[in-house]
């Protein structure tokens, strides 16, 4: 039934890979998000599933691992996004995504109906996707419309709210979420359920996740927070199999968004030099599980500016593949939150014993392809030398999640070089048309403006 479910609903997914194609057009692109009453509760469930998907996977990760060097423009257009030249006009898709069809507009209409009938497991998926696209989205943009969003008949122009009172209220909503799963229903369909199956503990576990990540990601401004993101992923994902996924099949347009995107785009990336080269220098053995080799046999990245055609891609045959199931908020990512923030309430050896005991897990996730090889642990360490290596390693586990870049605007690792001392992209833009149609507009800022949570 899953698949059936998921087929009716691929444009859905496909349709947010890239702006600015010919192909996006059609099913829910042309559709009125108002008609959203004649639509039945269970396909809209579906729906702004595949829909998180195909956005989170899209550009709001493929932008943000292209500025942190694991992916790397090498011709057209990519190019030119590779030396951060980009126009307010590229972010409009990404914006609007949040709110159109599938999202906030869905979201709240799920959750609204499935509590009204009791539904408290629909509820809470309904809500886990708003709390992640909405609080990915406003880490990108900064303030965006929220409490007044997606009205349009009683706020034709919403006002941009602040980003800490976003991620205020997303906390909350995750609360609920979190009440919702406890006191599920009579009766779900876990196929409808793409990621858990309508297990709700695991559902749980993934909100204390994706609060501990919020909390964390505003530890710069309140230091605080890394002993309430300490607490919130001590009862996250524990286990691998608690990994909150996308569901990807080998299908035409269910596959994985990487995948698609190396086909539709013709090329115009291959895989960034740094974190291919933090792995070739070590010896790890992941490079042979992340990478394939190239034309000439060998692994090659293209370096910041490079424009290196030749350069390696992914391996098809794992986070490369068309029906690999992508990482949206792992096991992995909990525990190096866990050991960052152990490391910055004090507790260097826990945070090192951590940090060696989430390595020896990702043994256990990667062990098909490791063929017996060992990832590294690490003893001796202290002082910034540990943060370093927490950091170092959480972003070789994370790899093509957008997480990454936040993590870097908190903490500065990975240490990044790129061409001619360019500075690094801190924020989305927000896209023209917001400028042209909402009263409310904030002003124009750049790609270097700093957000709130991101003050040094």
């Amino acid at each position: 039934m899953k698949k059936l479910i998921y087929i009716v609903l691929v444009l859905a997914l496909s349709a947010l890979l890239v702006n600015g194609c010919d192909w996006l057009s059609g099913g829910i692109l042309d559709s009125d998000p108002n008609r959203l009453t004649s639509v039945p509760l269970m396909e809209q469930l579906a729906n702004l599933q595949s829909v998180m998907y195909g956005w989170y996977e899209g550009d709001l990760s493929i932008w943000s691992i292209q500025w942190m060097q694991q992916l790397a423009g090498v011709a057209h257009q990519y190019m030119g996004y590779e030396l951060f030249e980009m126009t307010s006009a590229l972010f409009g898709d990404r914006f609007n995504n949040v709110y159109q069809e599938g999202g906030l507009i869905d979201q709240d209409e799920v959750a609204a109906r499935a509590e009204t009938e009791g539904l408290g497991i629909v509820a809470g998926i309904a809500k886990m996707h708003e709390a992640i696209m909405m609080a990915m989205a406003a880490f990108a943009f900064g303030d965006m419309p929220y409490s007044e969003a997606a009205q349009p008949g009683t706020f034709p122009y919403p006002h941009y709210d602040d980003q800490k009172d976003i991620h205020d209220a997303i906390l909350d909503l995750l609360d609920e979420a979190i009440a919702d799963f406890a006191a599920g229903q009579d009766y779900f369909d876990g196929a409808y359920d793409f990621s858990f199956g309508g297990d709700a503990d695991k559902w749980i576990a993934a909100a204390h996740s994706l609060k501990a990540r919020i909390l964390l990601n505003w530890a710069e401004v309140n230091n605080g927070n890394y002993a309430l993101a300490l607490a919130e992923a001590q009862q996250g994902i524990s286990s691998l199999d608690g990994s909150w996924r996308s569901w990807h099949s080998e299908a035409a347009g269910m596959q994985l968004v990487m995948y698609q995107f190396k086909y539709q785009e013709r090329w115009y990336v291959r895989v960034g030099a740094h974190l291919l080269n933090m792995l070739q220098d070590a010896g790890d053995p992941r490079l042979a599980v992340y990478y394939s080799t190239n034309a000439d046999g060998v692994y090659k990245g293209s370096a910041h500016g490079e424009f290196i055609e030749n350069a390696s891609w992914w391996n098809e045959e794992t986070i490369g593949g068309a029906a690999w199931p992508y990482d949206i908020l792992s096991w992995e990512e909990t525990q190096f939150i866990i050991a960052e923030c152990q490391y910055q309430t004090g507790s260097e050896a826990a945070a090192l014993a951590t940090l060696n005991a989430t390595l020896a897990g990702l043994e256990d996730k990667w062990a098909t392809w490791l063929n017996g090889a060992n990832l590294p642990q690490y003893s001796g360490l202290s002082g910034t030398a540990l943060l370093e290596a927490i950091m170092n390693e959480k972003y070789i586990a994370l790899v093509q999640n957008g997480q990454v870049w936040n993590d870097w605007k908190r903490t500065g690792y990975p240490e990044l070089t790129t061409k001619d001392g360019l500075e690094i992209p801190r924020r989305y833009m927000y896209p023209e048309d917001e400028e042209n149609t909402n009263e409310n507009f904030p002003g124009v800022l750049g790609i270097y403006a700093r957000n709130d949570n991101d003050p040094n």
